[in-house]
């Protein structure tokens, strides 16, 4: 189990869990919109994991790039779930709340990952 306040191999604090969480869920935001994110910055706290999606522009879908579409896109409910199965396995805690905000102006969808507090030993 993984502490995502632990320091990572490089000396930073929790560089590798947080770069590894928004490369994954940029790959769960492309199956559900069915375009790859402009940009991903992860915030991480103690039992809470946030992350800012920076949205492409309407039109510019992986058709232009070349690519195929790969599967059907997810639905909210698929976006919730391949979400939090992500932030669970990368930090080694369950997600006990998942809040997505999303500021149509700036083309922003902010999410919000509650995590289960880690148990005590006495």
């Amino acid at each position: 189990m993984r502490d995502p306040q632990q320091a990572s191999d490089n000396g930073g604090p929790g560089v590798d869990v947080s770069s590894e969480i928004a490369r994954s869920l940029g790959v769960v935001w492309q199956r559900f919109s069915g375009q790859r994110p402009k940009s991903t910055s992860v915030e991480m706290g103690k039992d809470v994991v946030r992350c800012k999606i920076e949205e492409p522009a309407p039109g510019s879908g992986s058709e232009e790039d070349g690519e195929a579409p790969e599967a059907p896109k997810l639905t909210p409910a698929g976006l919730k779930h391949n979400a939090t199965a992500a932030i669970t396995r990368i930090t080694g805690r369950q997600v006990i709340a998942f809040i997505v905000k999303r500021d149509k102006k700036a083309e922003v969808s902010t999410q919000t990952f509650i995590l289960d507090p880690p148990r005590q030993r006495f």
